[in-house]
């Protein structure tokens, strides 16, 4: 049981995460209302770590007790998506995976104001799985636009 600030998660995310959405704010939040054990010492939050990456990356512990999780708004996930996606695959709407996360279980989500932080590392396999099906939202957009298939033709 190693207890470390708001402050010490985040730098910890931000070092090997520069793109995370994770905050100090978050930090206490996520803590404070998922019942992760704590400590709170002249307005100073000490968090339970090991307990904290447990919540947040449910999966994997043993195995990835250093990693951190990649934790995104559901727009980067899609923007990331979108951005590494391999030639063949399609491009994925950030409703699709609003749609998605409604009913999933498997996926760490956690809303903060108005966005959900999302780990990108769990969502991965299910974005994949989505690839597969074709989407109305895209096939109505790219329709629009006069393209034919929503997604890249393989190389040959």
């Amino acid at each position: 049981m190693r207890y470390l600030t708001s402050g010490d998660i985040y730098r910890i995310f931000k070092q090997e995460d520069s793109g995370t959405i994770i905050r100090r704010n978050n930090v206490r939040r996520i803590a404070l209302q998922n019942g992760i054990k704590h400590t709170i010492s002249q307005n100073i939050i000490l968090i339970d770590s090991k307990d904290f990456f447990e919540k947040v990356n449910p999966y994997n512990l043993e195995v990835h007790e250093y990693s951190i999780p990649k934790l995104r708004c559901i727009e980067d996930c899609a923007r990331e998506w979108n951005n590494n996606r391999k030639t063949g695959d399609r491009f994925i709407h950030p409703d699709e995976i609003r749609e998605f996360l409604k009913t999933d279980t498997t996926v760490f989500k956690y809303r903060y104001s108005n966005k959900w932080i999302v780990n990108y590392s769990q969502l991965l396999p299910h974005l994949k799985k989505m690839n597969r099906h074709e989407s109305k939202m895209w096939k109505k957009y790219m329709q629009c636009l006069g393209i034919k298939k929503s997604v890249t033709p393989r190389k040959k």
